[in-house]
C-alpha cells in the first residue's frame, strides 16, 4: 500500500459503544482515528414508522450476530428508541437480553442518551422525554448512556443543554445534514467546545459538518461500501488499498493544524450492519501497512472521555442560543402541533408508558403529515406513513387529554375593548387596514414567502387598545390552494415603521436571545419560538405571539428601507409529491387527517 503522511489526529467515525461505570481512559497513539459504526435512526424516512420499528429490531439482532462472529466488531444504537422497541420485543428472552448487556458492559456496543434526533425547538416542553429511556436501559442492561446524539437536524435549542445535563448526559455528538442550510461557522465545526446554557449547564460538543455518513462517503471505510455509495470519489476500478489511501489522505488533509481530537461518523438511515462487518478487516489492513495514522474501532463515549482528559481545561466555552431549523416543517399541521404541546403540558408522572413513548416519538425529525416526509416511497407506503403518524398523534393526545383532545382547538385570546385606533399603534404599524395582512406564495424548502409576493385577498380583523393589538384571520386551505397552488407557504405579516437594522429579534423562551447571545455569532434568518418573540427597537419592546404560530422572521422591505416586515409562518401546505411510481396529488383529508382545513389564526402584539 502506498505510504502517506497524514495529519496526527484522533477522530471518530459513527457508533458509540457505551462502557459500564466509569472506565479508565485507554492509552492510544496520538495519531489515532476512532471509528464508530452505527445506523442513523430515522422514523418514517425509509419506511412507515411501524415498519421502521420492526426493522430496527432486526438491525440490532444482526449486530448482535455480527459481534458473536467477530470480537473486533462494535456497534452504536444512535437513538434509545431502537433499544426501547427491541426490549419490548424480547422482554421474555432473558438470554438474548443478557447478550446485549454483556456487549454494552464490554464497551463493544453503545446506546445514545437521546431517544431520537428531534424537532426540539417546536416542542420545548417535551425535551425531558428525550431521555425517558435512560432509567430503563440502566435497570435492564446495566448501562447508563452519557453521549447524546443529534444527527441530521442542523440545529438545536439551547434548552436541550439544560435538559440533557439534568439527566446526567455529559456529551453531545452532532452530525448535521447541511444540504438545505448555510454552512456553520468554522469555530463550531470539527473543534470540540463546551456549550454552556444561560442557566450554567454544560455539554461537551463535537459537530462534524460532513454529517453522519462521512465514514464511508469521504473516508473510504470500508472500501467496498465506499465504492458503492460514492463511486465518483472511489471508482470501481481502484483497489481496496487505493480506496483507503485516497479516503484517509483527503479526509485528514482537510483538518486544520490546531484541530484537536475529532469525530467522524459511519452511519446511514436505518441501514443494517453489512458495512460495519467489513470495518474490522479494513482497520487491520490499514494498520498493518501504515506506520502513521492508526485506526481503532471504538465508541463516542471513549472518544469524549479521552478528549476531556487530554484537552478539557483548554477547550473553549461557548454560550448562546442555536435555535430551531427544520422545526418550521411543523407548520404543515399547526393544530396537531398545538394539541401535542398541550398533551405534553398535561403529562403527569403516572401517565401510561404508551402515551409517553408516543409523545416522545412524535418529536422525531421525520414524523409528520403530508407528502414532504414520504417522497420516494411507494404510494402504499406513503399513505401508510400518514396513517401511522396519525395513530401516534392520537395515542399521544388521547393518552393525556382524553378523547376530547383529538378535536380540541386553541381558545380565543382576550379581545381588546373596541376604541378609536390608538396613537401608539399608529406610530408603529400604521393604520388598522394596513397594519397586518396575509401573504401566500408558492412553496419551496425555504419556510417563508418572499416579501415581493402579493398580499392575499384574505380579510384580517384588527382590534387594539393602548397596549395590545389582536389580529384574527380565517385561513381556508382549499381557497389558498386555488390561489397559490398545491404547495405553498402562508405568513401573517406586520409592517413596522422601523428600519430592520435597528431591530433585534429574541425568543421569549430563550434567555440568551434576550441578551443578544447566539451560538452562531448572530441571529439566524428565522427563529422557532412557539411561545412568541420579542422585537426590540428604538424606544420600544414588542411581544408577538399566537397559539398556532411557531416561526418568525424580520424582513427588510425592499420598496421602503425605513420599514420592516415581521412575518409569522402560519401554514406550510403541500398535497402533491413524488413517490416511487411518479408524481401524485392527494386530497387534503387523506394527507392531513384530523387537521382542520379551515383554521382560525390569532396574532397578538403587546407593547411592554
Amino acid at each position: 500500500m502506498n505510504q502517506m503522511s497524514l495529519t496526527p489526529h484522533v477522530l471518530l467515525l459513527t457508533v458509540a459503544v457505551g462502557l459500564a461505570g466509569r472506565p479508565a481512559v485507554a492509552a492510544v497513539p496520538q495519531d489515532t482515528v476512532f471509528i464508530v459504526p452505527g445506523s442513523h435512526l430515522d422514523i418514517g424516512f425509509t419506511a412507515p414508522p411501524s415498519e421502521v420499528r420492526a426493522e430496527r429490531v432486526r438491525i440490532l439482532d444482526l449486530a448482535l450476530d455480527a459481534a458473536d462472529r467477530d470480537s473486533a466488531f462494535v456497534w452504536f444504537e444512535e437513538g434509545g428508541w431502537s433499544v426501547e422497541v427491541w426490549l419490548d420485543h424480547y422482554h421474555a428472552d432473558q438470554e438474548r437480553i443478557a447478550r446485549l448487556r454483556t456487549l454494552l458492559r464490554a464497551g463493544r456496543f453503545g446506546v445514545g442518551a437521546t431517544l431520537l434526533s428531534p424537532y426540539a425547538a417546536a416542542f420545548p416542553e417535551a425535551l425531558g422525554l428525550l431521555t425517558m429511556h435512560l432509567q430503563r436501559i440502566e435497570h435492564e442492561l446495566g448501562y447508563r448512556p452519557i453521549v447524546g446524539v443529534l444527527n441530521d437536524v442542523p440545529s438545536a435549542p439551547e434548552a436541550l443543554v439544560d435538559s440533557l445535563a439534568a439527566a446526567g448526559v455529559r456529551y453531545l455528538l452532532v452530525g448535521p445534514n447541511m444540504s438545505f442550510t448555510a454552512p456553520l461557522p468554522a469555530a463550531l465545526v470539527r473543534r470540540p467546545f463546551y456549550w454552556e446554557s444561560a442557566g450554567g449547564a454544560r455539554l461537551l460538543v463535537f459537530i462534524d459538518p460532513d454529517g453522519f455518513t462521512a465514514g464511508f462517503d469521504l473516508w473510504g471505510l470500508p472500501p467496498a461500501c465506499a465504492r458503492f455509495f460514492n463511486p465518483e470519489r472511489f471508482p470501481a476500478d481502484i483497489s481496496d488499498d487505493s480506496v483507503l489511501t485516497l479516503g484517509m489522505g483527503a479526509a485528514t488533509a482537510r483538518l486544520q493544524p490546531d484541530d484537536v481530537l475529532s469525530v467522524v461518523q459511519h452511519a446511514l438511515d436505518n441501514w443494517d450492519p453489512e458495512c460495519a462487518q467489513e470495518l474490522p478487516e479494513a482497520v487491520r489492513r490499514w494498520n498493518a501497512h501504515n506506520s502513521g495514522t492508526h485506526l481503532m474501532l471504538s465508541t463516542p463515549e471513549a472518544y469524549f472521555r479521552r478528549l476531556e482528559a487530554r484537552e478539557g481545561s483548554r477547550l473553549p466555552v461557548l454560550r448562546g442560543e442555536w435555535g430551531g431549523n427544520w422545526d418550521v416543517a411543523r407548520a404543515s399541521e399547526p393544530v396537531w402541533t398545538w394539541r401535542l404541546r398541550e398533551a405534553v403540558r398535561a403529562l403527569s408522572p403516572g401517565a401510561p408508558h404508551a402515551a409517553r413513548l408516543a409523545l416522545a416519538t412524535v418529536l422525531d425529525h421525520n414524523v409528520g403529515l403530508g407528502p414532504r416526509w414520504v417522497d420516494g416511497l411507494a404510494e402504499r407506503d406513503a399513505l401508510r406513513h400518514v396513517r401511522d403518524v396519525v395513530e401516534l398523534y392520537r395515542t399521544a393526545v388521547a393518552g393525556t387529554l382524553g378523547p376530547a383532545g383529538l378535536t380540541a382547538l386553541p381558545p380565543s385570546l382576550p379581545r381588546p375593548q373596541p376604541q378609536p385606533w390608538p396613537a401608539s399603534w399608529r406610530a408603529l404599524v400604521g393604520e388598522p387596514d394596513q397594519a397586518i395582512h396575509v401573504r401566500a406564495g408558492i412553496g419551496t424548502f425555504q419556510p417563508f414567502v418572499d416579501d415581493s409576493v402579493s398580499v392575499a385577498p384574505i380579510p384580517v380583523e384588527v382590534l387594539a387598545d393602548e397596549q395590545r393589538l389582536l389580529a384574527r384571520t380565517s385561513l381556508d386551505r382549499a381557497l389558498l390552494e386555488r390561489v397559490a397552488g398545491p404547495r405553498h407557504k402562508v405568513v401573517i405579516e406586520v409592517g413596522l415603521d422601523v428600519p430592520v437594522d435597528s431591530l433585534r429579534l429574541a425568543m421569549v423562551g430563550s434567555p440568551s436571545t434576550r441578551s443578544g447571545r447566539w451560538l452562531l455569532g448572530s441571529a439566524p434568518e428565522w427563529v422557532v419560538a412557539p411561545e412568541g418573540v420579542l422585537v426590540t427597537g428604538p424606544g420600544f419592546v414588542l411581544r408577538a405571539r399566537g397559539p398556532l404560530l411557531y416561526s418568525w422572521r424580520l424582513v427588510r422591505d425592499r420598496a421602503n428601507p425605513a420599514m420592516t416586515r415581521l412575518q409569522a409562518l402560519a401554514i406550510s401546505h403541500a398535497v402533491d409529491g413524488v413517490v416511487s411510481g411518479g408524481p401524485l396529488r392527494w386530497p387534503f383529508a387523506t394527507l392531513y387527517p384530523g387537521e382542520p382545513e379551515v383554521v382560525q389564526f390569532e396574532l397578538e402584539l403587546e407593547l411592554l
